[in-house]
């Protein structure tokens, strides 16, 4: 009784601001009523949630005012510390994103052509493991305009699987007796190229007796060629009973292993949590770890990240590399104990931006067969990327493979 006697004009003054609030929206969402369609919505802003939130906001401030003025002398200073601290963050935060937003909002003079798309949205259905696939039995159009004008059409069929469909190259009848599994993202899945444009495609046909599978997808990692194999009997899947694993990487599948906060947001935390001390993937990272995730994503939707264009962690650490270099391994254990071979290759795609980069040096020291093509051509280039897209063209995928098939029948592997 003492600490109402003792705040009683406060709470008073709390209980007037609500009442009136709760008033005010009853009259705004009464009039939607009559003169919009009732849905409690008014010129895009929902009046129900925005009368919660300014009722939330109150209550919490008077709370924390409560507990600053009651407390005891370091508590206050803690409280006081805090919210100063948050207070300029917000500050920050606030400024940033004026500036940030009023450069979004100036007009530009376009210095070159103008694409937009495609729809990645229609491309994907939820799964349980790899938080999203590609949806079986589907055709998605990869499309894009060029100045507000359709511009490029590409039909992506996917299997029963969920695997991109690897067409043959000839009709020729040819027994097929050795299988080759891609894993990887969307370089291996072939983003914003036609089915017979992808690296599978290519190495099925340079090699007449591999039928290709296309485990990859547009931005997959470690985590998901991992979760493929110990979520799914994969040799099921495949007709044939020899043949290889090959899984392509590329520096940013550390982003993706980690994960970042640019991929936990680009991602929208859709991807396969993994207990990193077994390597055992275990459900969807968003709904597995869901104060990370939205800590992740508040950071990610943050102006000051946006203008500065950054990202957390700023630079790849050891235990970044040795996660992702760990992951991999892990996918290769996971092939050899379904398949029953240690044919399993990492190919390191052309990079002419990460050199130094320690992942060659740490999947050799795990054992893996790595195939270093980080030189075979200058990658990214536009001679070898897409002028509509970043992502490499047929072409890049053609020497790829062409280089593949060529160490690998040196090996005697093919």
């Amino acid at each position: 009784m003492q600490f109402f006697e003792k705040n009683k004009t406060l709470l008073a003054r709390l209980g007037v601001f609500i009442s009136l609030v709760t008033l005010l929206l009853v009259v705004l969402i009464g009039v939607e009523f009559f003169v919009g369609n009732g849905d409690g919505v008014w010129f895009d802003y929902d009046l129900r949630l925005i009368g919660f939130r300014v009722a939330a906001w109150a209550v919490s401030l008077v709370a924390l005012s409560l507990l600053i003025r009651n407390s005891s002398p370091l508590l206050q200073n803690i409280l006081l510390s805090v919210v100063t601290i948050v207070l300029v963050i917000l500050g920050v935060e606030t400024a940033v994103g004026w500036i940030h937003d009023a450069g979004q909002k100036q007009p530009t003079t376009p210095t070159g052509p103008q694409y937009a798309g495609p729809a990645y949205d229609s491309s994907y259905a939820f799964d349980e493991f790899l938080g999203r696939k590609p949806i079986p039995n589907h055709t998605f159009v990869w499309a894009k305009t060029l100045d507000g004008k359709p511009f490029i059409q590409i039909p992506m069929k996917v299997d029963s699987f969920s695997r991109r469909i690897t067409p043959f190259a000839d009709s020729a009848h040819t027994v097929r007796n050795k299988y080759a599994l891609f894993f990887g993202c969307s370089f291996t899945y072939g983003d914003a190229v036609r089915d017979n444009e992808t690296m599978p495609y290519y190495f099925q046909k340079d090699n007449a007796d591999v039928q290709a599978y296309n485990y990859g997808f547009f931005g997959y990692s470690p985590r998901h060629a991992l979760a493929r194999l110990q979520h799914q009997n994969v040799v099921q899947q495949v007709a044939q009973k020899d043949g290889i694993g090959i899984y392509t990487y590329i520096e940013d599948h550390v982003n993706r292993a980690i994960p970042s906060v640019g991929w936990i947001g680009m991602y929208d935390g859709y991807f396969p949590d993994i207990d990193e001390k077994n390597m055992q993937t275990q459900g969807v990272y968003r709904f597995a770890h869901p104060l990370k995730y939205r800590f992740g994503m508040m950071l990610f939707k943050s102006k000051v990240r946006q203008h500065f264009a950054m990202d957390f962690p700023f630079v790849y650490r050891p235990k970044d590399y040795e996660l992702t270099a760990n992951l991999i391994k892990a996918t290769e254990d996971e092939y050899k104990k379904q398949f029953k071979n240690d044919k399993f290759y990492v190919i390191l795609y052309p990079d002419a931006l990460k050199k130094d980069s320690p992942m060659p040096a740490l999947l050799k020291e795990r054992g893996m067969k790595v195939l270093d093509y980080r030189q075979l051509f200058p990658y990214p280039a536009k001679q070898y990327q897409l002028t509509y897209d970043g992502h490499p063209n047929p072409e890049a995928h053609r020497l790829l493979m062409e280089q593949l098939t060529k160490d690998l029948k040196k090996q005697g592997v093919l």
